[in-house]
């Protein structure tokens, strides 16, 4: 009887340590499924930012050819017609994917600061900010245009082209949100 006993205890005991066993085996494999996981997430964050930034990108590119901004020639901005958008409230959602939007000109160069152009100094300014949603984690993409608009001198009417850069800005994903 004392024999049998004996045995029934090792047998217990070896069972005990097959279910703890089976248990390690199984925590190991869920914390190397949340391991993998935890990865493939923040990749997608990563994705979702890339192809934002590529739909943004191509969004610039074909954001100075549009009938708001174009001035007849190809990646060429009207200045004039800048002037009269930037204060219509009823674009806010025509840009899409596009956070902000700005025009900065380049050349000639003015002076080291950005003065924003208003109805009051235009055309003796360099920046033109022409929309911006208030996101707060944004990313910035510009291309260079020539920012044309309707001068005068001595009663000749030319149109006069200075480099500048589009601006736009996107919202950036962060992982976690």
């Amino acid at each position: 009887m004392e024999k049998q006993t004996k045995n029934s205890k090792q047998a217990q005991l070896k069972i005990q340590e097959m279910s703890f066993m089976l248990l390690g085996v199984v925590l190991f494999f869920i914390i190397a499924a949340l391991f993998f996981i935890a990865i493939k997430y923040r990749g997608m964050y990563n994705t979702s930012n890339q192809l934002e930034q590529e739909k943004t990108l191509s969004t610039v590119a074909k954001l100075a050819d549009t009938a708001e901004f174009t001035c007849g020639k190809p990646l060429c901005i009207d200045a004039d017609k800048i002037m009269v958008l930037k204060d219509r409230k009823a674009y806010a959602g025509f840009w899409e994917p596009i956070k902000s939007i700005s025009v900065v000109r380049v050349f000639p160069p003015t002076n080291e600061t950005l003065v924003e152009c208003s109805k009051s100094n235009y055309p003796n300014c360099n920046y033109f900010k022409i929309y911006d949603s208030g996101a707060q984690n944004q990313e910035t993409f510009d291309t260079f245009v020539s920012l044309c608009r309707k001068d005068n001198k001595n009663d000749y009417k030319y149109e006069k082209c200075e480099l500048a850069k589009i601006v736009a800005g996107f919202e950036v994903n962060q992982a976690g949100e």
